[in-house]
Formats: C-alpha cells, sequence, structure tokens
C-alpha cells in the first residue's frame, strides 16, 4: 500500500461511507480489472472525478468500462465507443476533430494503456486499435 492509497477517495468510500455514482460504478469494474494496475486506474482516471470538468466525461467512460459483457461479445464496436468517451475525456474542451484524434500519438498510447489497465489486454498494437477505429473517420 502506497501513501496515495491510503488518501485515495476511492478505497474510503468502499470501506462504508456512502456511495455515489461513480463508487457504484468502480466498484463493477474492480470486480473484473486486473489488480495489478489499480493504482494505475486510481491515479489516471478514478481521480479525476473530483475536478467540475472531469465529471461528466469520466462517468460516460466508465459507464461503458462496467459493460464487460460488451467487450466479450463485440471487441471492436466496444473499442470504439471506448475511444469516443477517451477522446471526451481528454479532450474535455473538444479541440480534436475524430480524425484527429485517431491520428494523436498520445491519445493513442493512452488508449492502449486504458485497454491494459482495465481489462487486461497486453501487445495492442497501432495497427489492432486503428482497425477499430478505421469506420470513426468515414
Amino acid at each position: 500500500m502506497t501513501l496515495m492509497d491510503i488518501f485515495s477517495r476511492p478505497n474510503r468510500a468502499r470501506k462504508g461511507g456512502s456511495k455515489d455514482q461513480f463508487d457504484e460504478l468502480i466498484d463493477i469494474i474492480e470486480k473484473f480489472a486486473p489488480k495489478e494496475h489499480l493504482s494505475k486506474r486510481e491515479a489516471f482516471y478514478y481521480n479525476y472525478r473530483t475536478m467540475a470538468q472531469y465529471k461528466g466525461p469520466l462517468l460516460a467512460l466508465l459507464k461503458r468500462v462496467s459493460r464487460m459483457s460488451d467487450f466479450k461479445t463485440d471487441q471492436e464496436a466496444h473499442g470504439r465507443e471506448i475511444f469516443l468517451r477517451l477522446k471526451t475525456f481528454y479532450d474535455v474542451k473538444d479541440r480534436l476533430s475524430i480524425a484527429e484524434a485517431v491520428e494523436d500519438t498520445s491519445l493513442g498510447r493512452r488508449y492502449r494503456e486504458f485497454f491494459l489497465f482495465f481489462y487486461g489486454k497486453k501487445g495492442l498494437s497501432v495497427e489492432d486499435t486503428g482497425a477499430w477505429l478505421k469506420n470513426l473517420c468515414d
């Protein structure tokens, strides 16, 4: 346990406090998400719920992630939905078009890391994710 884990709100809320929408979604996600990436999920996603401009995009992203059955049924369609919500989360001011977002290397790296952190999907290549996103720009 790190110092950040002690002060993290998601951990405190799970210990018995009242739960909000975020806590409920996080509980669902944590049932299937790889335990070894919990600290990264907390640092890069869950902690953003305290910032007003990120609450809506984060809630939409976590709702989509919590639907694991969609991921198992159709990874490509689920991957496109995740990308759109991830784009909204990281591009809160909506400065990038969808085509620009698909080409953005930083967002692409975060997208591949997202699948590792939340689904344990290792080794996704640029080609793999690019194939999932090819229809977004049409």
